[in-house]
């Protein structure tokens, strides 16, 4: 005798759900035939069929019941079927059983993903609060003192090496055999593209004018204007005879890849990270583009990002579809995507905190079993039927009302809770207990009302890649070009700035600092010196050091100037008048090698020659009868220095030399 599982028909689970009063909820499963394959048959109308007007067909086919069944505090997911009995005969020859086909010539329909059996026993109560998970600063940070070191843990030699091979092969492949390129010149195209998030202009072309209302020129001096348009167009960071099919960011990928190694190898250690997705800036068409509605981005590609409190990017993973990063799909999307970006992390003991579209019990159930802990706001289709007060009667309460009820099979509580909106939070680091108080605008009045503790944890911990987003947008590099992935390469570079910053301010570099601790705009620009140094540069706004080019910039002013009171252009002599004004004025002379003193073809500038007229400091003027005064009123201790050099007139060196000598 033999006992298996056997499926009902539809018909017979039409009748088991007429008898059975218990019943909450049913969905009903229709198998596919045996000769699946080679099967035409119509699935019918999916979307408008009515259990009251079925074909035999359909009735009589087997199917599969998942009942769920409601009672006290207590929701029951089960399948429905029965055992059958069948007793087997033996048999007496080989010759007498019919010949079974062999596995390679019959093809098993694939099997069906059975939906997890899930039970919750929901109560009225509280859960303790977990501990603080410590963690200590890594101890490398105490060997860096400038923003280059910080900013070449990310962007070292191994990276500047893959951004200037890969740029020299693509030059290469693409005709130009004689074109190369040195780590030296990326870091200086580099530092380039670094100012312009900070000190952008319309054009990236004017960075080179020599025209008075717009004028770099240690940006001139650092690389030739025709030198950076090469690096542009070459600029490339894969191989374009190796990209991988399947991969659709192939052209960006050893950069995030590399980037991202880093990232998590210098990660500082912090126990409370946040996953949020985000959005990189474009506006042109590409397959993986993504439309946000709500986010400071809309338009963009999205990324799974993984980042501590204030804004460090541990990692990153661009998404490219739907059909990609759903590894574990018994979870979903949401929850695939935790799992897998906390693999990336090192062993230990975390909390994470998420918003509604990662979070869901199933999910929060695995990171316990994992050793970790989980708090994110929870949409209402996702709380499995725990009976949390209706949204709509929470409007109706006071602000800061909450309302809270425990599964004490997982420890996973919920929070329903009354502020700007009603918002539902799902934990298993903690519950309302204790409960704070925050102050809100009620009834036109600042108010102090309750916030349950899970709400002060998420508000704290959660706006992580928030403020990764604030300070890659800060400075945003501003040379953009039409290119789909130039954005994508463009993005990783703001976040190793970012990243640096964010060590530098827990280093002791940041307490070591003469004066006043870099702030991000102050770090950034020290990145940009730092290279544009390299090259031993001495910036002169005031020093034109060819006489024939500054009078090709002359000849190139607007019409406006360039043409006289009555329309007619400047003659030659006009133009070298202007020059040797222009000369004057910065206090340098011309030789007079030439008629009239005007600059011509053999003009020699005097250098490091002073301005002719000099303003001499006056002195102090005060009489003796003022000295012995003051004197006396210092002595006796009536007056300060300071205050009798100022009533008496008398510069306080001067006072201060007469105390001494007595």
């Amino acid at each position: 005798m033999i006992l298996f599982y056997c499926r009902l028909n539809v018909n017979e689970i039409i009748s088991h759900l007429e008898e059975d009063d218990d019943v909450f909820g049913a969905d009903i499963f229709i198998t596919p035939p045996d000769n699946w394959q080679n099967s035409d048959e119509d699935s019918g109308d999916e979307e408008f069929a009515s259990i009251n007007n079925l074909s035999r067909n359909q009735l009589l086919a087997e199917a599969e019941l998942r009942v769920t069944r409601s009672s006290e505090s207590r929701i029951v997911n089960e399948f429905v079927g029965y055992e059958k009995e069948v007793h087997s005969i033996p048999s007496t020859s080989s010759a007498s059983q019919p010949p079974q086909p062999s596995s390679s010539t019959v093809t098993q329909p694939p099997p069906k993903k059975r939906r997890l059996e899930v039970t919750r026993k929901w109560r009225f109560v509280d859960i303790p609060e977990k501990p603080e998970k410590e963690y200590c600063e890594p101890d490398f940070l105490e060997n860096l003192e400038n923003p280059v070191q910080f900013f070449e843990l990310f962007f070292d030699e191994e990276v500047f090496e893959l951004l200037r091979s890969e740029t020299e092969k693509n030059a290469i492949q693409k005709g130009k055999h004689a074109f190369r390129v040195t780590t030296t010149d990326i870091k200086h195209f580099i530092a380039i593209l670094l100012l312009s998030g900070y000190n952008s202009v319309s054009r990236y072309r004017m960075y080179w004018e020599q025209r008075v209302d717009c004028s770099f020129p240690t940006v001139a001096a650092l690389m030739s204007r025709n030198r950076f348009e090469d690096l542009l167009r070459y600029f490339h960071v894969a191989d374009n005879n190796n990209l991988d099919p399947n991969d659709k960011f192939a052209k960006v990928r050893p950069l995030w890849k590399l980037l991202n190694a880093r990232w998590l190898k210098n990660y500082p250690g912090d126990k409370n990270l946040s996953i949020d997705e985000s959005m990189i800036p474009y506006y042109g068409k590409h397959g993986t583009k993504q439309h946000i509605h709500g986010k400071p981005i809309r338009f963009g590609y999205k990324y799974w990002s993984i980042s501590t409190r204030l804004g460090y990017l541990i990692y990153g993973e661009l998404y490219q579809g739907a059909s990609t990063g759903n590894t574990h799909p018994e979870l979903g999307v949401g929850a695939s995507v935790v799992l897998d970006l906390i693999s990336k992390l090192p062993q230990g003991s975390y909390s994470f905190y998420f918003d509604n579209f990662f979070t869901s019990l199933p999910l929060l159930e695995e990171l316990q079993k994992m050793g970790h802990d989980g708090t994110g706001t929870i949409r209402a289709n996702r709380t499995e039927k725990a009976p949390l007060k209706d949204p709509k009667e929470m409007k109706k309460t006071s602000r800061g009302s909450y309302h809270q009820c425990t599964d004490v099979l997982s420890n996973i509580t919920l929070v329903r809770y009354n502020d700007n909106n009603i918002v539902t939070v799902a934990s298993t680091q903690c519950g309302s207990e204790p409960i704070s108080k925050v102050k809100r605008y009620c009834d036109k009045q600042k108010k102090d009302i309750d916030q349950p503790r899970c709400f002060v944890k998420y508000n704290k911990y959660m706006g992580g890649v928030d403020r990764l987003d604030q300070n890659v947008g800060c400075y945003r590099i501003g040379i953009r070009l039409k290119r789909w992935y130039w954005q994508l390469l463009m993005f990783p570079l703001n976040v190793a700035v970012n990243n640096a910053f964010q060590l530098y301010k827990i280093s002791p570099a940041s307490k070591k600092s003469n004066g006043t601790p870099h702030d991000l705009l102050s770090f950034t620009r020290d990145i940009v010196c730092t290279y544009f140094l390299m090259k031993n540069l001495v910036p002169s706004t005031s020093t034109i050091s060819n006489p024939k080019s500054s009078l090709a910039v002359i000849k190139r002013v607007p019409d406006a100037v360039r043409l006289d009171e009555y329309g007619f252009p400047l003659r030659a002599f006009d133009l070298k008048m202007i020059v040797k004004n222009y000369f004057a004025s910065q206090g340098r002379r011309v030789e007079k090698i030439f008629r009239n003193n005007i600059p011509g073809k053999d003009c020699k500038i005097m250098e490091n020659e002073s301005p002719a007229t000099t303003t001499k400091k006056k002195r102090a003027q005060w009489t003796s009868q003022q000295m012995e005064n003051a004197v006396k009123m210092v002595e006796r201790g009536i007056l300060s220095t300071y205050a009798a050099a100022v009533r008496y007139n008398i510069p306080r060196r001067t006072l201060c030399n007469h105390l001494a000598s007595g």
